[in-house]
Formats: C-alpha cells, structure tokens, sequence
C-alpha cells in the first residue's frame, strides 16, 4: 500500500469518526389559563431550564387590562406577551420591567412566553418562577350576564379626587415608587383599603402609573394603575 493510500484512509477514517453535532432546540410547551368561578387572576408556580420556554394562554376581550407580575430567583428570566396573530411582542419584561400592565386592542388569546436569556440558557441555567396573570375592567358582557365594572385609573388625567389600593394579593402590598417605573426606589408599601389622593395618571410604555399621596400628604409617588379604584375619600 503507498503512502499516499494510507493517508487518504487515515484522513477518511477520521471524517467518520467526527462527532455528530445536534443542534439546540428550544423546548416549548404550552398551557391554558382559566380564572376559577368569581377570580379575576391566578398565580402560577413553575420552573425552567436552558433553552426550555413555557407559554401561557389566555382569552381577554378588547379593552380589558392584562397584567402579568414575574417573580423569579434568577436575573436573566424574563416574559414576552403576545397578542393573537402578532409577529413582534407588545411587551417584553426585559426591557419595560417585571410587571406588565397592557390595555388589549384586539379580543383572542393572548400569549405570555416566559424565557431565559440566550446567555443564561446555553449555561442551562435554571429559573423557579411565580407568574401572576390578572385581567380586569373592560366593557360588561352584554345581555342577563352584564354587570357593573369597578371603575379603575383608566384616565391619564382627571378621574376621581381619590384612589383606593385593590386587587393586591393576600399578604402583599401596594408599591409606591419614586419615579413611574417598576425599577424605582420603593417610597412606601400599602396594604389593600389604603386612601390616596390622585394626583394624575400618566403612561410609561404599556404601564399606566397614577401619582398619589395620603391624604395627609405624606408618602408620594407612583403606583401602578391597575392597583387603584375609585373611593370617596
């Protein structure tokens, strides 16, 4: 056998004994959403891995509020929502912070993907997360089934004289934050049943953030609007 034989064969041998690599693929998998009788939210706990992502549906009618709070024990996890049929998010927590409050144009399922970070998912890092998902306000079904809908801080100006902090999850409490984004400082935390004064409302990318204070005048700042209905004072 010539020299060069033996080196074509040893040059094929090692092509067949190259490693075969797979490509990563994400792993998705997919959950509906349904409020129990009388709820208006749900609280789901879970965990991902690597590359894995979970979506979350849910049906809300055009006008109503979706808000989806993430709480996770690692930074880079994160959540997208997706309106029916959309190619790009309406909201992504890694830029607009954890708590999503998002006035919906069009009825159908909507889609929140909770993810981590490419950074994070090629280490295959783990995230243990809780996603609390609440729809609200709009307007009332029509017919027998119609019912009074509270009236949330849904104006950016006007409004009542006076807000009162609701649908705040049992043992939680209200953050007031010094400037109207979810990443501020925290001014003062408050129970469900607190007064404040309104001030005004304003909108920070899909959020809708109401300055308020006590009506003795202490502890302004900014408060998320889905946390507020109307009071008398």
């Amino acid at each position: 056998m010539t020299k060069l034989a033996v080196a074509l064969g040893a040059i094929l041998l090692g092509i067949i004994l190259l490693p075969v690599v797979q490509p990563v693929l994400a792993q998705e998998r997919s959950e509906r959403i349904i409020f129990a009788s009388g709820r208006s939210s749900q609280t789901v706990q879970d965990s991902i891995a690597g590359y894995e992502t979970v979506n979350y549906r849910i049906n809300v009618r055009a006008g109503q509020r979706l808000a989806a709070t993430l709480k996770t024990d690692n930074a880079s996890n994160y959540f997208n929502i997706w309106a029916p049929g959309a190619s790009e998010a309406i909201y992504n927590s890694s830029t607009s912070g954890e708590l999503a409050d998002v006035i919906v144009q069009s009825s159908g399922d909507y889609r929140i993907q909770v993810y981590l970070m490419r950074n994070a998912a090629r280490r295959n890092e783990t995230a243990d997360y809780s996603l609390r998902l609440e729809v609200t306000g709009g307007n009332p079904a029509n017919g027998d089934d119609a019912k009074t809908v509270p009236d949330y801080a849904d104006g950016l100006s006007g409004g009542p004289d006076f807000w009162e902090v609701a649908n705040v999850a049992p043992g939680d409490r209200l953050n007031v934050r010094s400037c109207p984004t979810a990443q501020a400082p925290i001014v003062v935390r408050l129970r469900n049943g607190a007064v404040l004064r309104n001030l005004g409302c304003r909108m920070n990318g899909q959020t809708r953030w109401c300055k308020v204070e006590r009506r003795e005048g202490s502890g302004s700042g900014w408060a998320a609007g889905r946390f507020l209905v109307e009071s008398g004072g």
